[in-house]
């Protein structure tokens, strides 16, 4: 879950019994950032079946379930999430910078502040849609800026947040390690 591209996996695999986060808590996270299909692995009594259930798993097996068990569940998983997943969508996001408006591909129109305007024009501007942090900076805060990692990561955390309230989930910023941002959707602006 540390890789930049963590929610984009069409399936995943999730013990549910181990250290950290706990398993039922990991399913949560993926299913609100994601369609993807997941197994949850119980323990060998089976503890924590509907709970895996309950949090989003698609699927789930006892720990001691044979290997041929394990794949013939990923590959069922696998043709659900493949074939019965809608297409990508093809209507980009649109800034709509005079409304201060971020209009989704399914139509969902997402009200945005100064900040998140200025977030996405750098985004639109990019031609892959990743921008260094510096250049985010100073076209939030002018040249003069310095070192504002942490107020970048709060501004960016909070476009994120309103777009994943609006229902838009996976939402597409994503951090880039040791560049930048970036916006993993074709984005427009008009």
């Amino acid at each position: 879950m540390l890789s930049p591209q963590a929610f984009d996996f069409p399936l995943y695999g999730v013990c549910l019994e181990q250290q950290g986060v706990s398993g039922q808590d990991l399913i949560r996270l993926i299913r609100r950032r994601s369609p993807a299909g997941i197994l949850a692995i119980s323990n060998q009594h089976g503890d924590g079946f509907v709970a895996a259930l309950e949090a989003g798993a698609d699927m789930v097996l006892r720990q001691d379930a044979p290997p041929d068990h394990l794949l013939a569940a990923f590959h069922a998983l696998e043709r659900r999430t493949l074939s019965g997943a809608p297409a990508t969508p093809r209507t980009p996001w649109t800034l709509l910078d005079a409304q201060s408006v971020l209009l989704a591909p399914d139509g969902t129109r997402i009200p945005l502040g100064d900040s998140d305007r200025t977030l996405l024009r750098c985004f639109a501007r990019a031609g892959n849609g990743r921008v260094v942090r510096r250049v985010l900076i100073e076209n939030l805060w002018g040249k003069e800026a310095g070192a504002m990692d942490n107020a970048l990561h709060v501004t960016l955390y909070r476009l994120r947040k309103r777009i994943e309230q609006a229902g838009q989930s996976p939402v597409p910023v994503h951090s880039v390690s040791r560049v930048g941002y970036e916006f993993r959707a074709p984005l427009v602006c008009v």
